[in-house]
């Protein structure tokens, strides 16, 4: 069975609260503990999840309540995507990374990039029945990836056609204002249609001063190496920070990308004194303790960019690396 993370709750709950209707009262009916508002990375079954929409629907009556929760999901996780952004420089190498970050979803949602003729497409399959009725996940999904999509680019990007899986509503000016794309409902999976095109399209932030906070963090992880900030050295970095985020960081995988032999990469780290694996953590370490002085991301968000799949496996390895959890750590900041 499908778990969601309990941060999931904290956008509804906020939605319910700016509609006026009792947010608490409305867990209780779904058999949901409050307290888990209190524990962000802890867990609860997709059923509960999904009982819990229904009493929002039944409560404030708000057909569009999913739309609403997508425009603030965008709000609240700009901070963890604008942080996966800066290593990446266009819309491929992000949207690469892109699957393996719906943080709050956990195993619920999964997104699949593919190509169909002259498009890509962006498939997100939900592992619920999201077909028999107005699906609110399906809604929040479709409208925080399409201003995702469109924020991060200096130049327009908008989807030319987004196949939803639920019948079309009755009154669905809403959802067409909100996605403003042709719409096609009753398909057998959700997903953004986008022109090819959009894979070299340069991402906003490497036109700001953002991106110069790159070059920062180098320097940083520099400091704990003798060795010079030479051209192998920065390319190894950007390469394995990048791979992280998409828990694809092997030594094959990233000599591969730097066109190197797996053993010549090892080779060239031996001679500087360290080895693949202690590069890696090292990376992780410099990266761990930069992201929990942004107060914006939280602990499972740092987590999904170091390329740990649960906020405890990040727990362990923090431990290990600095002699406390990463909630001390970022404490005593």
């Amino acid at each position: 069975m499908s778990v969601v993370y309990a941060r999931s709750l904290t956008v509804l709950a906020k939605v319910t609260e700016a509609l006026g209707v009792s947010f608490e009262a409305m867990v209780h009916k779904a058999g949901i503990d409050i307290g888990l508002l209190n524990l962000p990375d802890a867990t609860l079954p997709a059923e509960k999840f999904f009982r819990l929409h229904k009493e929002i629907l039944a409560q404030t009556g708000e057909e569009n309540f999913g739309l609403l929760c997508g425009r603030l999901s965008y709000m609240e996780s700009f901070h963890l995507y604008m942080s996966l952004a800066s290593a990446a420089n266009t819309f491929r190498e992000w949207i690469n990374l892109l699957p393996d970050m719906v943080p709050s979803l956990g195993d619920l949602v999964k997104i699949i990039v593919k190509r169909k003729d002259d498009n890509l497409v962006l498939e997100l399959h939900i592992d619920w029945p999201t077909h028999e009725t107005r699906c609110l996940v399906t809604d929040a999904l479709l409208a925080s990836t399409v201003m995702l999509m469109d924020g991060f680019s200096i130049l327009p990007a908008r989807p030319v056609r987004i196949d939803i899986t639920y019948p079309q509503p009755n009154d669905s000016e809403a959802i067409k204002e909100a996605l403003r794309a042709p719409l096609h409902f009753n398909q057998s999976v959700s997903a953004l249609y986008y022109p090819i095109s959009i894979l070299d399209l340069p991402q906003m932030h490497v036109s700001t001063s953002l991106y110069d906070n790159v070059k920062d963090e180098l320097d940083d992880f520099l400091v704990n190496f003798a060795w010079e900030a030479d051209n192998f050295t920065v390319n190894l970095y950007s390469v394995v920070r990048r791979q992280l985020a998409c828990s694809d960081y092997s030594v094959d995988v990233v000599a591969k990308k730097l066109n190197l032999s797996s053993r010549t990469l090892q080779r060239r780290l031996q001679e500087r004194g360290s080895n693949y694996q202690h590069f890696v953590q090292q990376v992780k370490s410099t990266l761990a303790t930069k992201y929990l002085k942004d107060k914006n991301l939280t602990i499972i968000d740092i987590a999904l960019l170091l390329g740990y799949r649960d906020a405890t496996s990040f727990s362990t390895a923090f431990k290990g690396w600095h002699g406390c959890s990463p909630s001390e750590y970022r404490r005593n900041l």
